[in-house]
């Protein structure tokens, strides 16, 4: 990673305060800005809730911002600043409320060159200073970091690029969600969701070759191998899985998966929260709480569709102490 440019702008709106603080000139410290946005990547690719896709094909101001930043008609800075007057315009008009520190960095990347921008936090603590005493101080909160979104640069002006935007934002951040989508231009070309579930359907046919135990063991298998690489920020590619994973079924996945369904895309963005089901059934109403692990179901836990009955046994031997009141 290497971050070539980064200015940071702060933007305020409350109900009664609209405020914005732009800034002259980019960070004169690239080795700051590559380690600021250092701790930002690994929380962007963790999150789970990332959207994908491109800009739309109506006029916006930010993609227009994007279009003559590239063409050299704005700098960084110029741009930069142009943007968060907009943003600060659009928290103003749909009355929604917003704090923080924007950073726009240039980051420099095998896979192209690509423009963060990301919604920073602060909190209020202390330091030492050089005399042992303590001192007031603001710090960044990364854990708190808001909106997020990657664009490759490279990828903007090509014809038939449809994945070239990323999106995610933090926890509580509903208020501003459509308001940045609307502001970035966004729209979805993949669908996670539907990816994963075709591929899973596909996943759950193959293990049925199998008995029965090894055929659910094979799906958590799978369903935690994807997992991982969602949180690794990488994509799955069923050839690589299907060679990752053993099985005692007559023949590999892939093979499987070219002969039922060739159309499937080799490499798909696994969405995590479809897949938590093939590891753990998990379910909760007023009064109760039930989680188990999907192995579990036809030994420990037997399920009676016709009437809707779950039986378990080999209880925890804590949940049995209360119950005995022990």
């Amino acid at each position: 990673m290497s971050v070539t440019q980064a200015i940071i702008h702060r933007l305020t709106r409350s109900s009664n305060e609209k405020s914005y603080s732009l800034s002259d000139t980019p960070l004169a410290s690239t080795e700051l800005a590559n380690r600021l946005l250092s701790e930002i990547k690994p929380l962007f690719v963790r999150r789970a809730s990332k959207r994908y896709g491109c800009f739309s094909d109506e006029a916006g101001t930010f993609k227009g911002l994007v279009v003559n930043w590239l063409g050299e008609t704005l700098n960084l800075t110029t741009f930069s600043q142009k943007a968060i007057e907009y943003l600060a315009i659009a928290l103003e008009e749909q009355d929604v409320e917003s704090d923080g520190l924007w950073l726009f960095a240039v980051d420099e990347q095998d896979a192209g060159r690509l423009l963060w921008l990301v919604q920073l936090r602060q909190l209020d603590g202390f330091v030492i200073d050089p005399d042992n005493r303590p001192d007031h101080c603001e710090y960044i909160d990364f854990a708190k970091t808001g909106v997020c979104a990657s664009l490759n640069l490279e990828q903007v002006n090509q014809p038939g690029e449809k994945k070239y935007l990323t999106v995610s934002f933090g926890f509580g951040e509903r208020p501003m969600q459509k308001l940045m989508l609307d502001y970035l231009s966004f729209t979805d070309t993949v669908d996670t969701i539907a990816d994963t579930e075709r591929f899973m359907a596909l996943v759950e046919d193959y293990s049925r070759e199998m008995p029965e135990e090894t055929g659910r063991r094979y799906q958590k298998e799978v369903a935690e191998y994807c997992i991982e690489q969602a949180k690794q920020g990488e994509a799955v590619s069923y050839r690589e899985l299907s060679g990752e994973i053993e099985s005692s079924a007559p023949t590999g996945l892939d093979r499987f998966i070219e002969a039922r369904d060739p159309e499937l895309k080799e490499a798909f963005i696994p969405d995590r929260t479809s897949l938590k089901r093939y590891i753990r059934y998990s379910g909760r109403s007023r009064d109760v709480s039930i989680s188990f692990s999907n192995e579990s179901l036809g030994k420990n836990v037997t399920f009676d569709p016709d009437s809707n009955t779950l039986t378990l046994s080999e209880l925890p031997a804590s949940l049995v102490r209360q119950l005995k009141g022990e």
